[in-house]
């Protein structure tokens, strides 16, 4: 008998083995156990060692874990998706710090505790009602005390040059010169040199710092403020009280004044009524009752401070006039609050969301709202947490580089949007010389980024729960990581649309992790190449569909293709679907060898009529040209025998 005929009969004998043992497990655990064992392995099987390169001391314990378990992205995007509670932001923060443990952190650092003569108050009270001075007085102790008191605790072990680098040589790493293309190569080749001595100076210092007190005192700001805003909202539309009452004032206020020594109009503070307000300048602290006010707000990163700003309603309209700002964390913490509103964001570069040493947030709980910015932004953190969270509305995305839910060194940063028809779009602004003259470096929507072979990455991420949304990036994005990150996209419901040059949906570059899952609807996902569940060199990208009748389009590495030792897995849970794989070599299960051994390409699809241009077929199992690369279409659940044929 020959070995072909052999593989036929194995082949249909797996096919008739759905048994009720089988059918007890998840459509993901069975494919997988059932393609794994049809070559000879087990789930267990997809591992990486961490000896593979050079441990850091800036490595994430969650990503080292994962890189020996990279099946268990899929359990970590459950948690992280039910994570957020509803008017609730400060619960989902304090998950993803838990998160951002260093890989051999004992213990987390504390925000700082502040002396009682510090928390007692040191101000005359401009306004009369005491529940608006209660929180007046926490914010106070926080901007005054706790955020300053935990920069000192963060930084304490740098002295003041290694301070001033993090906001001026390190930020330069950290972004990308337009133009850089008209540049002489000795022009290019000098810019490298001088980057690579800013990172071997960072190297030498940066792992003294401790990120845990910024990020903490931010957390703690929230959980503190958050009911005292609740219930001035509660009060405010019950009517039991106005905005005029709550912005009366003790009485009479002599001219000549120190306006510094009474709470709430002391310098870089501002109370707004329910009219139109404009505020320009560097502030620590605005809270605005209504209307549609104007921002134009800057921010100084050679002195840093708290930022809170809170707005109640209102089309309003923030605009930045410097970096860092705009829900910014630069080594302190950066809250901006907006309860309702059709509103738009205008951000540089380092805001709407961002943690640059720091931890920085973006609240939006209501309406149909745009963000745009530059690099680090919507969602961006670097040695600290940068969220934005949307609870509801149709919103626009728009970034050019290192945003919408990117993790660099040490950092987390995650978009949460919980409903609408949303659209992300990042790149068109920096072109990828190296490789390319006419394509983008996006890094963006859920791509986590490390500097090979100085400083692991962090996690990103985008967590989005409804509506039909569009995703669009160029080179690096959705769902995908660089060395030691963590990159990922969940997309809830809707007819949504992924678009992505090369590097995307489902990715794993250098020792990384990527992944992006999609719960329901009829989706597309364009592309080119290393694509789609695609693990590039010790690492493994993922892209798992679990409903729609879904289309796929890609070039080369795509559809389930392990390159360089690399592990890609792509599943399709059901649906009648179309495949267009491009290069059959390397596409819908395919595996690579490298160094001596090969590398694991799995392609599942586990219902439907589906068509294929590339190495599968319906309703078949197949090898890949190498040895460790293949797939299977199979009926999990059967079509129901009574149809029109029947009757």
């Amino acid at each position: 008998m020959t070995k072909q005929l052999l593989t036929v009969l194995a082949a249909i004998l797996l096919a008739g083995a759905v048994t009720a043992q089988d059918s007890l497990k998840s459509p993901e655990e069975f494919g997988l156990n059932h393609l794994t064992e049809y070559f000879g392995l087990k789930p267990s099987d997809l591992t990486f060692r961490s000896d593979y390169t050079e441990p850091d001391s800036l490595r994430l314990k969650l990503v080292a874990n994962l890189m020996q378990n990279p099946l268990g992205m899929t359990d970590y995007v459950g948690s992280l998706k039910t994570a957020h509670v509803l008017r609730q932001p400060e619960i989902l923060s304090r998950v993803l710090f838990s998160d951002l443990a260093s890989e051999y952190q004992t213990s987390r650092g504390r925000p700082y505790r502040p002396t009682i003569d510090e928390m007692q108050n040191r101000y005359n009270l401009a306004y009369s009602d005491l529940t608006l001075n209660g929180l007046l007085n926490k914010i106070a102790t926080y901007l005054d005390a706790i955020f300053p008191g935990s920069t000192e605790a963060a930084l304490k072990a740098l002295s003041s040059d290694e301070r001033r680098f993090l906001t001026r040589q390190l930020k330069q790493i950290a972004t990308q010169r337009e133009g850089e293309e008209n540049l002489s190569v000795e022009a290019v080749d000098s810019v490298s040199q001088v980057e690579e001595r800013y990172l071997e100076e960072f190297v030498s210092f940066g792992h003294q710092i401790d990120k845990d007190p910024i990020m903490a005192a931010g957390i703690d700001c929230l959980r503190d403020i958050l009911p005292d805003l609740r219930a001035l909202q509660s009060a405010l539309a019950a009517r039991s009280t106005s905005v005029g009452t709550l912005m009366k004032t003790t009485g009479y206020l002599p001219d000549n004044i120190d306006a510094d020594a009474y709470l709430g109009i002391q310098s870089g503070w501002k109370i707004g009524g329910v009219g139109n307000d404009y505020y320009s300048g560097d502030y620590h602290f605005i809270l605005d009752f209504g209307g549609n006010d104007v921002y134009d707000l800057e921010y100084d990163p050679n002195n840093p401070h708290g930022v809170i700003i809170i707005d109640f309603s209102g089309d309003d309209h923030y605009r930045a006039r410097s970096d860092f700002a705009l829900g910014s964390g630069c080594l302190s913490v950066g809250l901006l609050l907006d309860f309702d509103g059709d509103d738009r964001y205008d951000a540089r570069s380092f805001g709407l969301g961002s943690g640059w040493f720091g931890f920085g947030l973006l609240y939006d709980e209501a309406g149909d709202d745009r963000y745009d910015g530059d690099t680090h932004v919507e969602g961006a953190g670097t040695f600290g947490l940068g969220l934005l969270i949307d609870e509801s509305g149709r919103d626009i995305y728009n970034a050019a580089y290192a945003s919408q839910g990117f993790g660099f060194v040490q950092g987390g940063g995650i978009i949460y949007d919980r409903s609408g028809s949303d659209t992300y779009y990042a790149g068109g602004k920096y072109k990828d010389i190296n490789r390319y003259l006419d394509h983008y470096l996006s890094m963006s929507q859920g791509f986590a980024y490390g500097i090979r072979p100085w400083m692991s990455g962090g996690i990103g991420g985008i967590i989005d729960l409804a509506g039909n949304d569009d995703y669009t990036t160029d080179i690096f994005g959705q769902g995908s990581a660089y060395w030691w990150g963590l990159g990922l996209i969940f997309d809830s419901t809707g007819v949504d649309r992924y678009n992505c040059f090369q590097y995307g949906q489902g990715v794993g570059t250098h020792m990384a992790l990527g992944g992006l899952i999609d719960a329901s609807g009829n989706d597309f996902y364009t592309g080119g190449g290393v694509m789609q569940g695609c693990g590039h060199d010790y690492s493994c990208g993922l892209l798992i569909d679990r409903g729609g009748d879904d289309t796929y389009v890609g070039k080369d590495k795509v559809q389930g293709d392990g390159s360089a030792n690399g592990i890609g897995l792509m599943m399709d849970l059901s649906g009648s679907d179309r495949y267009f794989g491009g290069n059959p070599d390397f596409a819908q299960g395919a595996g690579d060898p490298r160094r001596g051994f090969g590398s694991i390409g799995l392609f599942i699809d586990l219902g439907g009529t589906d068509q294929y241009a590339g190495n599968g077929r319906d309703n078949h199992y197949w090898h890949a040209t190498r040895r460790w690369g293949g797939g299977m279409d199979i009926e999990l659940v059967p079509p129901d025998s009574t149809g029109e044929e029947d009757k």
